[in-house]
């Protein structure tokens, strides 16, 4: 994550950090709040109208990521499907939404998180943080999302080829 970086995160939530890096901290993540809002308006006319406006908002943050599923019918046309549900104490009576992506050129996922030997935050959820859709080229965009537990998904899509949808 260029914008949102999960070490700035953590820096921001931690007990250790001092008053004046704090201060230091909060101005970087609001220069780059900024920065990435103006890349993201001009993805406006690259995603589908629905997804540019929720995104616009809070988008998923907060949610439950409870499964990915990438279906292929060959290697080149491969879709990832993300189901996400509002995160409560009653998970399994919260809406559910699926966020789709059609004929995908990458996917990658790592964790910031996984080799330390102490728990940041909450390492066993995940709960999506933040998200930053970036152009990769003229057709192709790219969704990098950070969850809670230092998980990072990385994918690449063609213009318009992200859906969402309620499914419960």
């Amino acid at each position: 994550m260029k914008f949102f970086p999960y070490d700035q995160y953590i820096a921001l939530n931690m007990e250790t950090t001092s008053d004046e890096q704090l201060e230091q901290l909060e101005r970087q993540w609001q220069h780059n709040g900024q920065q990435y809002g103006e890349i993201y308006q001009s993805l406006a006319e690259r995603l589908p109208e629905e997804v540019y406006l929720h995104f616009s908002k809070l988008g998923f943050h907060d949610y439950r990521l409870l499964k990915v599923d990438i279906e292929h019918s060959s290697l080149l046309r491969s879709n990832a499907h993300f189901t996400l549900a509002r995160n409560g104490d009653d998970i399994e009576n919260s809406p559910l939404w699926m966020l789709s992506f059609d004929n995908i050129s990458f996917f990658q996922f790592e964790h910031h998180n996984y080799d330390n030997p102490r728990p940041i935050i909450h390492p066993e959820i995940d709960n999506w943080l933040f998200e930053e859709f970036t152009p990769v080229n003229e057709c192709t965009i790219s969704l990098e999302v950070l969850f809670e537990s230092g998980g990072n998904i990385r994918i690449h899509f063609p213009d318009k080829s992200i859906h969402m949808k309620r499914i419960k």
